[in-house]
């Protein structure tokens, strides 16, 4: 058994865990939630499950409410479902292991190969606690626009400097992560100064697809940011933002710092820099900037600038 935090914090060493802090227990065929995981959230009062029989790796398996907003689950591995755990968190809290878990698998498939294992396990807790402790930054970013602008594109590009062409339309809702570490200088920096923290950017790329609909909402729960993108080589792309910011408006139902961001930059401009500047004037966002997905030009500046806003706009510095 691994033990943090003076005792306050046990994870079995046998078990292999995800960054999101689920669990999968080989032997018994069980995944669910450790405690570190658990002491993240904020007062959950509702659990749902999200799969029925069989259980594609990565895919959402269950979301949890928390005063927070929504906490999404995400399975460590791919199998057919043998039980599932419809009302964990009565028992999550002090059991997370044996009665608070969530699913158990009649089979297992496939296991994600970045899962942490063996002696990795208390470095990495360590290091979490440490996050939890610290009360550093953790923001839910969410992507919205039409079908292939390059929003997956984006994401991936950011949180894992990668391109590849042929990357398949979302079928739902996609998630990557990555940590910035980033100053604020304040206007009166001789009484305020420098303001220096760690946002972990927690990008959410939400489905263009209409078959989506129904479910999309709960995603758009405690966003504090948004990315709103199209392809500045299609202008249809352009012309339905208005449909986009509404959708926003509608499932946030409070105002978030929006980022206009022109995609595929690489290819034939068919959207003026101008008519997409004036656009993010006239809407009150924080600004418009240009990227290119596939070479990388401008995705950090854009994640950066929206990260400090969004900071700037939670500690009421706007």
């Amino acid at each position: 058994m691994v033990v943090i935090a003076d005792g306050r914090f046990e994870l079995p060493e046998e078990f292999l865990y995800s960054s999101q802090h689920v669990y999968l227990d080989k032997s018994k065929k069980i995944v669910g939630l450790d405690q570190i995981g658990y002491a993240y959230l904020s007062n959950p009062t509702e659990f749902k499950v999200l799969v029925e029989e069989n259980v594609t790796m990565n895919e959402p398996i269950a979301a949890i409410t928390t005063d927070r907003g929504i906490t999404t689950l995400y399975s460590p591995c791919a199998g057919k479902i043998k039980l599932i755990n419809q009302d964990p968190l009565k028992d999550m809290e002090l059991d997370t292991y044996t009665k608070g878990y969530v699913l158990e698998f009649e089979t297992i498939t496939e296991i994600d190969p970045t899962l942490i294992s063996g002696e990795k396990i208390e470095q990495w807790a360590n290091h979490e606690v440490k996050t939890l402790l610290k009360n550093e930054y953790s923001f839910k970013i969410i992507e919205i626009g039409d079908s292939a602008t390059g929003k997956t594109a984006i994401k991936v590009r950011f949180t894992d400097d990668y391109f590849k062409q042929d990357l398949k339309t979302t079928l739902g809702v996609d998630f990557g992560a990555k940590e910035l570490k980033l100053e604020y200088l304040a206007d009166d920096a001789l009484f305020s100064g420098v303001y220096r923290f760690t946002a972990k950017m927690n990008v959410w790329d939400a489905a263009g697809q209409q078959h989506y609909d129904k479910i999309r909402g709960m995603y758009y729960r405690d966003a504090k940011g948004a990315l709103l993108c199209f392809d500045i080589n299609n202008p249809v792309s352009f012309t339905n933002l208005d449909k986009w910011v509404e959708d926003l408006d509608e499932n946030v139902g409070r105002k978030v710092p929006v980022l206009l961001v022109g995609n595929k930059l690489d290819l034939e401009r068919r959207v003026t820099f101008e008519d997409a500047k004036k656009y993010a004037e006239k809407r009150g966002f924080i600004g418009y900037v240009e990227c290119s997905a596939k070479t990388g030009k401008g995705i950090n500046d854009a994640f950066i600038k929206l990260a400090l806003e969004v900071y700037k706009h939670e500690e009421g510095l706007d």
